[in-house]
């Protein structure tokens, strides 16, 4: 069943994928939200993008069956604590169908980044994602910055530079 369930979560998310046009592109604000919150938020709060106005925040978009996700969270949760006292956070969006999917995801690869629940894919289509896992870095006042589709080790010192600069601005 778990199989089945992946499988059309990858079937929903490729036909989304196709269906989108354009996606969200540097110089561009950030699509507001406002998601629950499932790991690291305050028991029944939802998670706004809102609450981190001011912040320079990496929006990241990711589910348990991604392999590349598995990559990115240790670095992710590098980032969050070595810039977070600059004004810097990290917002992780599930869309997972099934939250006990991504709470054994987080389980296996712990962090303290906030999580939010997008099982519909609502946000994600805002966002208009074009590959998962799929970020969005946001300067203080919520302009998209960078854009990065999947993730690749290659990347990492080039997004870590984009945070140093935005945090010091």
């Amino acid at each position: 069943m778990k199989r089945f369930s992946q499988s059309l979560t990858t079937m929903v998310f490729g036909l989304f994928l196709a269906a989108s046009t354009q996606a969200l592109e540097t110089g561009e604000d950030a699509p507001p939200f406002s998601l629950p919150g499932i790991e690291n938020a305050a028991e029944g709060q939802a998670i706004a993008l809102e609450q981190y106005q001011g912040k320079v925040v990496y929006v990241d978009f990711w589910a348990s069956w991604c392999g590349p996700c598995r990559r990115s969270f240790p670095k992710l949760e590098a980032l969050h604590q070595k810039y977070g006292e600059q004004g810097f956070e990290v917002i992780a969006i599930n869309l997972d169908e099934q939250e006990a999917d991504a709470h054994k995801f987080l389980d296996e690869h712990p962090v303290s980044f906030p999580i939010a629940w997008d099982p519909e894919g609502k946000v994600a289509g805002e966002y208009q994602l074009k590959g998962m896992p799929s970020a969005f870095l946001l300067d203080r006042d919520g302009t998209v910055h960078h854009v990065v589709v999947g993730f690749n080790e290659k990347d990492a010192a080039a997004i870590e530079a984009a945070i140093n600069q935005l945090t010091k601005e």
